[in-house]
């Protein structure tokens, strides 16, 4: 059963353990520049000295896209247009008692390609944690429980409203593990910042059962120094194939992410390997470089994506081809082959809290009796804080 939830926590009792007034936040001192008031739109109390209550942010995320698509398969063409919210998220976080934290947040996007239906959907994370500060040799510990996003790949490691592109590639999107819960570690030593998780394999659309499989991940950034990182993702799920019961999707996989600064330019490397339940090895690559056209305004990405597999098992870009193609009465089977080129800009108004993109993407999926072309030109707008 749907939990009919509003969008944020309960934040009434706030006042009683806060005191009786919020803090006013500070005037920006260039006189009312709008940018400056997304960090005061969210954080809504703040006041460590507080035994109680030590600070509450709002959070908004909300992304709308359109694109336009041209496509073939086999000599059956297809084209149209089309707009979605891609995301409509809100909630909040609460920090109390001097190391706790609990963020809620729930998705109010219920509708699909061309359908703009505003509604609770289920929750995007639901968790709390406890930040032990330096134990031992290691920094930052903090413990946690609940639904998280699982960041595996180094996508998936900036949130939604940082990629430089409208959408991740296609590699990345079958290895991004759904919305799962479970135990989540973070800590960090010397130039090392690592996070491991244990988590239920059950789907649900809140807090899961652990009825189902358990999947256990590693994370490490490691900082190389001169603008060098290199990101190490590994997962293994112990689960079976059971729609419902595997938020991973397959059996395991290893992704390593190059992150560096060449001169002007921000070089994203890519290489991610896996294996799925039926034993079939899934592979490939992202090289993006980006740089900025107009400092902190304007920046010119460009991205290529290969990726292959031992059985047909990639599917084409949902978000557009494969919904236009629907539509014109176009079917597409998953494929072995994949290949996507994408170029865009990116217009900051304020940073990630606000932007628009626009791009151009080709891309090509093969297989047994499959042999698809595709186009798509796409435009979004990105608002969060």
């Amino acid at each position: 059963m749907k939990i009919r939830t509003t969008a944020t926590l309960a934040l009434t009792a706030v006042g009683a353990f806060a005191g009786e007034t919020i803090q006013e936040t500070e005037k920006p001192e260039n006189n009312g520049d709008w940018c400056e008031r997304f960090d005061s739109l969210a954080e809504i109390y703040k006041d460590k000295k507080n035994p109680y209550i030590q600070e509450v942010e709002l959070y908004l995320r909300a992304h709308y896209q359109f694109g336009y698509t041209d496509g073939d398969n086999l000599g059956q063409n297809f084209s149209g247009h089309g707009g979605e919210f891609r995301r409509f998220r809100v909630g909040a976080a609460v920090e109390f008692l001097d190391g706790f934290k609990l963020v809620g947040r729930i998705n109010v996007e219920d509708g699909d390609y061309r359908d703009y239906k505003i509604a609770y959907d289920d929750f995007d994370q639901l968790y709390l944690e406890y930040d032990f500060g330096d134990v031992g040799i290691f920094e930052n510990v903090v413990l946690g429980y609940g639904r998280y996003k699982i960041a595996f790949g180094g996508e998936e490691h900036d949130s939604s409203s940082e990629i430089k592109t409208v959408e991740r590639s296609n590699l990345n999107n079958f290895f991004a593990p759904d919305r799962s819960t479970g135990f989540s570690l973070e800590a960090e030593y010397e130039d090392v910042e690592m996070k491991f998780g244990v988590f239920t394999t059950d789907e649900e659309e809140a807090l899961a059962d652990w009825n189902a499989g358990v999947a256990y991940y590693a994370g490490f950034n490691f900082d190389l120094g001169k603008d060098h990182n290199l990101l190490v993702d590994f997962l293994y799920n112990d689960a079976e194939s059971v729609k419902g019961q595997d938020s991973i999707g397959y059996k395991w996989a290893t992704s390593v992410t190059h992150l560096s600064e060449i001169g002007d330019i921000d070089l994203f490397l890519n290489a991610t390997y896996g294996r799925t339940h039926s034993g079939n090895d899934v592979y490939g690559i992202v090289v993006m470089p980006s740089t900025e056209i107009i400092k902190d305004k304007l920046e010119a990405v460009v991205r290529y994506q290969y990726a292959n597999a031992d059985a047909r098992v990639f599917k084409i870009n949902k978000r557009n081809v494969n919904n236009v193609a629907s539509a014109d009465g176009v079917g597409i089977n998953p494929g072995d082959l994949n290949h996507t080129i994408y170029a865009g800009l990116n217009y900051f108004l304020c940073e990630d809290h606000a932007r628009f993109q626009i791009g151009a993407e080709y891309e090509t999926l093969t297989g047994r009796f499959l042999d698809v072309e595709a186009t798509t030109l796409w435009a979004a707008f990105k608002l969060d804080f």
